[in-house]
């Protein structure tokens, strides 16, 4: 009786070892798809929107173009946005991408801080351009 347990446990330890090293792999190759164009604009915009809301400036600095980096100070950046609002959340709705240049749509939720109307909140679309430079997206930002 135990000679059929010794012959047996480890063929189905074995059949199991290796049904787990292929889902893994099968995981592996799925997360190394490449993403489109699409895909990584509507990440870095978003990534990039948590840190303008979460008031991470010179994070959000980080995502514009280099030749805007190179002109605009990273500690100059938070200057370039004013007083009238606060944002409360950012949805990237969509991204529309060309070759080099991708146009993408934000629902953007901002809250009023100027009288009579402080304190409503007021959510529109947005649009902003990335460019691509260096094999990388980039928030396009006119000086």
């Amino acid at each position: 009786m135990f000679s059929v347990f010794r012959r047996v446990l480890p063929r189905r330890a074995a059949g199991a070892f290796l049904l787990g090293a292929a889902v893994l792999w099968l995981a592996g190759c799925a997360a190394m798809k490449p993403k489109t164009p699409e895909e990584i604009v509507i990440q870095r915009s978003q990534e990039r929107w948590a840190a303008m809301i979460g008031n991470d400036f010179d994070l959000a600095w980080t995502y514009t173009q280099p030749g805007y980096r190179a002109i605009v100070q990273q500690r100059d950046y938070r200057k370039r946005f004013g007083g009238a609002g606060q944002w409360k959340a950012a949805k990237v709705i969509e991204a529309r991408c060309e070759a080099e240049k991708c146009t993408v749509y934000i629902s953007l939720t901002t809250q009023v801080l100027v009288p009579p109307f402080t304190g409503n909140q007021v959510t529109g679309r947005i649009e902003e351009v990335w460019v691509r430079e260096d094999d990388q997206w980039w928030c396009y930002q006119a000086l």
